[in-house]
């Protein structure tokens, strides 16, 4: 939607100058533009941001911007006729979880930024004091945009995308799965254990992590495979260059197939999950290029009680 926006505030155009960016095959922070914000969609899925939903709504009404709510929306996204015109936002009002859930209510051209309302909120921009002075600048244009590649599997001919992590794991009853890994024609591994997690960069500070892969930064496009609690010590998580493509085939059994915790698709004996990048993106707004490994250090190099905001 061609969003552009400045670094730390400033008008490039203004200043005479551009932001230096990587470019969209970098996963990183890149320029965008300074056109003004026409309509917000609100995603709140807790008790505390739905309250501060109910703030700043008639903040945003007073400012001429349009409020679509979908914090109770279920099912499929709205389909494209019935978004309003002009610029929009994606604004989510909680922790990972409500941004992931946004990130599949608004079109995937719609920035997103996240107020951590949770514990940790990896991916999101601000703490719920900061909205009041950042939001002004956002609604003007002024922000970068963080571009990161979803990954895209396919599981019995039914698409399924994530931002951080399609997990195959086992179903209702906690039994140990039988599973072989492809790279593209190659023979990776035959895994017997809880599951398998593959994650894009963005997903490796999540599950993949608090099942002992690495903290993979952004701008390092790739595919991470974590095998759960693989009954061996022989497989190890791995990592696979951003052109490559993994399979997943359950040997036997029953499983399941999870998109980002957000989607639930059946695997049966024989049943593969394909998986990939995808030319999709989720396009974050920041107010400067994202400090990958100062959050990494504040949000997770601390105890519990000790992280979680920035």
């Amino acid at each position: 939607m061609g969003y552009h926006g400045d670094r730390q505030g400033t008008n490039p155009a203004a200043e005479g100058s551009a932001v230096e960016a990587p470019g969209p095959g970098a996963g990183g922070t890149q320029a965008a533009g300074g056109e003004p914000v026409e309509w917000v969609a609100v995603v709140a899925t807790k008790p505390s941001g739905q309250a501060l939903a109910r703030q700043l709504v008639p903040w945003l009404d007073r400012r001429g911007v349009r409020v679509v709510d979908l914090s109770a929306a279920e099912g499929p996204p709205r389909p494209p006729g019935r978004w309003p015109r002009g610029r929009g936002l994606g604004l989510s009002l909680g922790g990972d979880g409500t941004l992931l859930r946004a990130a599949r209510l608004v079109p995937a051209e719609v920035p997103l930024l996240g107020v951590n309302l949770g514990r940790v909120g990896f991916l999101t921009e601000l703490g719920p004091a900061e909205v009041w002075d950042v939001l002004p600048d956002v609604l003007r244009g002024r922000f970068v945009l963080d571009e990161r590649r979803v990954l895209e599997g396919m599981v019995d001919g039914e698409a399924l995308w994530a931002v951080n992590d399609l997990v195959v794991r086992s179903g209702a009853t906690a039994r140990l799965l039988r599973l072989r890994v492809r790279v593209d024609d190659q023979l990776a591994a035959e895994v017997a254990g809880d599951g398998i997690v593959v994650a894009t960069a963005t997903g490796s500070t999540a599950y993949a992590l608090a099942a002992g892969g690495p903290a993979v930064p952004p701008d390092l496009e790739c595919l991470v495979v974590v095998p759960l609690s693989a009954f061996t010590l022989a497989v190890r998580p791995f990592l696979l260059a951003p052109q490559r493509h993994v399979a997943v085939e359950l040997l036997d059994g029953e499983a399941a197939v999870t998109a980002d915790g957000q989607e639930t698709r059946p695997l049966s004996a024989g049943g593969v999950l394909r998986a990939g990048l995808g030319r999709r993106r989720l396009r974050l707004v920041r107010r400067h290029p994202w400090p990958f490994y100062e959050v990494m250090r504040a949000k997770l190099f601390t105890p519990p009680e000790g992280g979680g905001r920035r």
